[in-house]
């Protein structure tokens, strides 16, 4: 990793590969340094699920 890729992950700008895993457990990975986040729906996984209900 060079020095200035260094500094800007440092700093907050990851450069981020495509989502992998599925539904609550999705993520992102920087391709640099390594740093992973979650991809944030705003519902819990749960409320995903709630429509497919068939009762």
């Amino acid at each position: 990793m060079s020095i200035r890729r260094g500094v800007a992950c440092a700093v907050g700008w990851h450069h981020w590969n495509p989502v992998t895993g599925d539904g609550g457990r999705a993520f992102h990975t920087c391709s640099y340094c390594g740093r992973t986040r979650r991809l944030a729906t705003g519902k819990p996984p749960e409320a995903h699920d709630k429509g497919y209900l068939h009762i």
